[in-house]
């Protein structure tokens, strides 16, 4: 059961099986609407399947090893549909890394320091961010194994993923001015359109987006987030959607953002040296133009929950949490608007340091 393209005619469908086992395809429109559509009918398929996948079972007290348990956990997720480049990602990280120490013990027998020093020396040059996704990876595997009572216990269960500290990020909007001013033609749009829309900068929205996608009576996009199975309509601004138009002119694809007649698929080369054309001494990524959309917006007074329906955050929470901290002075204008209690005559007498008491009249 997935999402497949037709190459005679570019057609989406969706091959999937009924609950009685039968083989069945569903044909669905071309481009981004029919690839949507195809995806949104996908994942109700995969919603009504309540069966799970039968978890092998072992004989009383026989041992399990990891490849056993890798496989049986990969093979679980893939039938309920989980992102197989994650899979993917699992099934490398234990074949490389972690078979080979690990293949003649039974997963039992496997300790947490063992793991941790593995991923310390393997990723030693590797961010702590991707050494703690690992790590995770690495738990659900384990956890499934105690859960479906295959294993009795989990060497990760007490390692928890630390609290990673926000992006460190210094891109302002007068060095955004710059960078586009030294970018080249397709770059410069693209971070155009992110700039207008705040969407997420990769292929999941900025590279997906069509011009079908535009409702240009209603001034507004219709993004689908991938990452959240979710679609949200963004608003355009008068001049930004006279700028749209223009450009749709132009145009020789169908996707809005395009080089030489080809869809983009990334700009990491083509950013950084404009980055070093326009003199911007740290380094900036195509994802700091979303980041500095949400601050600018919040920092004009724009409405939190507003903000977070155009970041498609699931939760107003979210939105907070990741881009509250950039506020630093907030909370100082915020004070400043309580009213003093101290009457006006009294507000203007000098403070005597040793009570924090208007000063009495000497008589």
């Amino acid at each position: 059961m997935s999402v497949h393209k037709r190459g005679n005619n570019g057609t989406y469908y969706v091959s999937y099986r009924d609950e009685k086992g039968a083989q069945h395809t569903k044909t669905f429109g071309k481009g981004r609407e029919g690839k949507r559509d195809a995806l949104k009918f996908d994942e109700e398929i995969k919603a009504r399947k309540l069966v799970e996948a039968p978890v092998p079972r072992f004989a009383l007290g026989e041992k399990v090893y990891l490849d056993q348990l890798a496989q049986i956990y990969i093979d679980a997720k893939k039938s309920e549909g989980n992102s197989v480049r994650c899979l993917k990602e699992i099934a490398a990280l234990l074949k490389e890394h972690f078979l080979p120490v690990f293949a003649q013990r039974p997963v039992d027998e496997i300790r947490f320091e063992e793991i941790v020093e593995i991923i310390g020396k393997v990723y030693a040059d590797r961010s702590q961010t991707t050494r703690s996704r690992y790590l995770s990876y690495l738990k659900m595997v384990f956890q499934y194994g105690v859960d479906y009572e295959l294993t009795t216990r989990n060497p990760l269960k007490r390692w928890k993923k630390p609290k990673e500290r926000p992006r460190d990020t210094k891109l302002t909007y007068p060095d955004l001015m710059k960078i586009q001013g030294a970018a080249s033609p397709h770059l410069a749009w693209a971070i155009e359109v992110a700039w207008n829309l705040g969407v997420r900068t990769g292929e999941s929205e900025l590279l997906a987006l069509t011009w079908n996608d535009i409702d240009w009576e209603d001034s507004s996009i219709k993004v689908y987030a991938t990452k959240t199975k979710t679609t949200r309509i963004i608003p355009i601004a008068p001049n930004f959607l006279e700028r749209l138009k223009a450009m749709r002119e132009k145009a020789r694809t169908g996707y809005i953002i395009e080089y030489q007649g080809r869809p983009m698929r990334k700009f990491r080369r083509s950013l950084k040296s404009a980055v070093e054309r326009a003199g911007i001494s740290y380094p900036v990524v195509m994802y700091d133009i979303r980041h500095l959309f949400a601050t600018v917006l919040l920092r004009e007074g724009g409405d939190v929950a507003a903000v977070s329906k155009l970041m498609g955050h699931s939760t107003v929470k979210m939105t907070v949490d990741q881009y509250y901290h950039l506020l630093g002075d907030e909370k100082r204008r915020t004070i400043a608007k309580l009213p003093s209690l101290a009457t006006p005559t009294e507000a203007s007498k000098p403070m005597d340091a040793s009570t924090n008491q208007p000063k009495l009249a000497q008589g």
